[in-house]
């Protein structure tokens, strides 16, 4: 275990002990008529936070235990109600039993700071219990949402920042971007859900519970599909990659690859970034069709007549994925992959920002997969003349502005690592989940390629 990481660890205990005494300095005592609505919140977060269920990778785990939560944080604003919250929480984490105990240190710390501070927020902002006055305070309650993930965000991301020694600033960005705004118009609807309880009591509480259930089978039923329909996306786009021996996991990779560079190097949105991985593990699956099946097995560079079959792969791969519901967005990221900013490339010879910038991104990830690839007629290209390549064709086969930021960035590296894990797929985590990648450097990646030529004719 780092000792970077053992004190950082030791960081968030002393705020955890620093916030919890601010917090009981500013709420001295408790009041008995108001606990029991903690106390019932406190138990559904519990509860919810228990039945957690897998997100899209598969490692992050989930929890519906963010609203009562919160909801706690409106009912009784004061320290009784971050012991409750963090008993009951903590007490969930007991079924996952070989959790290490750096782990569960740092998930207890992390949870009192940021209830400790959601709390004092609300209070300095003037609000006061809903049990007491049932207005909708839309200050207090929003600054202790934005609080609370602010806090939770700034701790699960100090912890990979060092354990990947990468840039803390620029992780939090792509973790907070969108989740901030999405909670605060959430304020309303938690809003509500306290005041279930006010007007119903238990028995509003019970039908809370029913709901948060749902909610919960819900979202584990999306995610589930979700994963199906990603897993026969890549059983298709494997079975077009093994009819070609130098390619084999070629599209897996350039999705990877583009994923980061949308992610990390350009900080788009989610969704863009989703959209963008999409069609990079669909661009070359056009591929499957018949007349590719002899180019992909020939030994050496192809005759200029072979290589105008093989520019309409990217047609065919539009022709086979236009008909997928759900999917006309990404079609143009897939026809224009090769095209390049000079307007020299296939299929259409469009040029600059002319080419969809889901496109310009793929060129990129599919260039590199192919120069760092092993061919019969030369070896792979190493990071070095990676490098090189790419400046050489800025302006000419790359988009200028993406190619120097590609290049600048600290996340350039993880292009040419084993098994490259995108930490800015991690949104908001639930309070007390630490997602499951391990606490140290990151391992690192199979890369793939094509000829060494000028990049323009590389690409696979």
């Amino acid at each position: 275990m780092s000792k970077r990481i053992i004190a950082f660890v030791c960081l968030v205990q002393v705020s955890a002990i620093a916030s919890f005494y601010a917090l009981a300095s500013l709420t001295p005592g408790f009041d008995t008529t108001l606990l029991g609505g903690a106390a019932c919140f406190a138990l559904l977060a519990g509860v919810a936070s228990y039945f957690t269920y897998a997100v899209m990778d598969g490692k992050t785990r989930a929890s519906a235990s963010l609203a009562p939560i919160l909801a706690a944080i409106a009912i009784y604003p004061a320290w009784p109600t971050a012991l409750l919250l963090v008993a009951t929480l903590t007490l969930a984490e007991t079924r996952r039993k070989n959790m290490e105990w750096i782990k569960r240190i740092f998930n207890v710390g992390q949870a009192m700071v940021a209830l400790s501070t959601a709390i004092i927020t609300y209070l300095l902002l003037d609000g006061v219990s809903l049990q007491i006055d049932q207005k909708l305070r839309l200050l207090p309650e929003a600054g202790s949402t934005v609080a609370f993930i602010l806090v939770n965000n700034i701790a699960v991301t100090g912890v990979f920042s060092i354990a990947e020694n990468r840039p803390f600033f620029s992780n939090l960005f792509s973790a907070m971007k969108g989740s901030v705004l999405n909670y605060a118009m959430a304020v309303p609807w938690i809003h509500a859900f306290a005041m279930v309880y006010v007007h119903f009591g238990y028995v509003g509480a019970g039908f809370l519970a029913f709901i948060l259930f749902g909610l919960r089978q819900l979202s584990s039923a999306t995610i589930k599909l979700q994963r199906y329909n990603d897993e026969l996306l890549t059983v298709l786009v494997n079975s077009v990659d093994m009819r070609d021996p130098y390619t084999s996991g070629h599209s897996q990779r350039v999705a990877k690859s583009s994923e980061i560079i949308a992610a990390k190097v350009l900080r788009l949105s989610k969704r863009q970034v989703e959209r963008i991985r999409i069609a990079a593990m669909l661009h070359d699956v056009g591929k499957i069709h018949e007349i590719f099946t002899v180019l992909l097995r020939k030994n050496g560079p192809l005759t200029p007549e072979e290589r105008s079959v093989m520019e309409l792969h990217p047609i065919k791969s539009v022709e086979y994925v236009q008909g997928v519901a759900d999917l006309e967005d990404v079609l143009p990221s897939i026809r224009h992959h090769h095209e390049r900013w000079d307007g020299a490339g296939y299929p259409d010879k469009i040029a600059g920002k002319d080419i969809p910038l889901g496109a310009r991104i793929i060129t990129f990830a599919d260039t590199i997969d192919a120069m760092t690839t092993d061919r019969p007629y030369r070896p792979a290209m190493t990071e070095a003349d990676v490098r090189a390549e790419l400046v050489k064709q800025r302006g000419k086969q790359f988009d200028p502005e993406i190619c120097d930021a590609l290049i600048n960035s600290p996340y350039y590296s993880l292009l040419f690592q084993k098994d490259a894990s995108l930490t800015a797929e991690l949104s908001t985590p639930s309070l007390l989940r630490l997602p499951r990648p391990k606490l140290e450097a990151q391992p690192a990646a199979p890369t793939d390629a094509s000829a060494p030529a000028p990049a323009a004719r590389i690409a696979s």
